[in-house]
């Protein structure tokens, strides 16, 4: 199973490099332009302007977030972590927690608080994304904290957008 991890920096015309040594990849759409936003999956998260990156590693000449994140497919997710409004059994069974290795956990972070500061709206949109689950699902606006303290339970989900706000 191959994942994805996609922020879009909300509002963002130019594209920013990280300012620190980091072993993970951010990757944006316009000097890597095969990245591709999924257009008929999450319409809403892509056609909200700015900057499309990519979280990963090279992999053996490909890349990926595999050695980076992975995903509990063995949990069962509580229903109060699932958003209320998703009802459909083979929805719920494509969102699983998003899991960072722990040594890449601290640059993780980082790049997360970087890249909502390269936002003129200082606003994110991140999607931890694997096949399957087809069906675009936007959690709501969170705080920067709060998402970080999720992230760190294990209560970010894939295939759901969370929006990110540092105002």
């Amino acid at each position: 199973m191959s994942y994805d991890i996609n922020v879009l920096c909300m509002n963002q015309d130019n594209v920013s490099v990280l300012p620190f040594a980091s072993e993970i990849e951010l990757r944006n759409e316009i000097d890597f332009p095969n990245l591709g936003r999924y257009y008929s999956v999450w319409p809403f998260m892509c056609k909200s302007k700015g900057i499309w990156y990519s979280i990963g590693k090279d992999n053996d000449g490909y890349f990926n977030p595999m050695s980076i994140v992975d995903a509990d497919f063995d949990n069962i997710i509580e229903n109060s972590y699932i958003p209320y409004w998703v009802s459909d059994d083979e929805v719920k069974s494509n969102i699983k927690p998003l899991i960072v290795n722990a040594e890449y956990k601290n640059d993780f972070m980082r790049i997360i608080e970087f890249l909502l500061k390269q936002s003129p709206s200082r606003t994110i949109m991140f999607l931890g994304r694997y096949q399957g689950g087809e069906k675009e699902i936007v959690y709501g606006v969170l705080e920067r904290q709060e998402f970080i303290k999720l992230l760190i339970q294990s209560k970010v989900l894939f295939n759901v957008c969370y929006i990110i706000s540092d105002c």
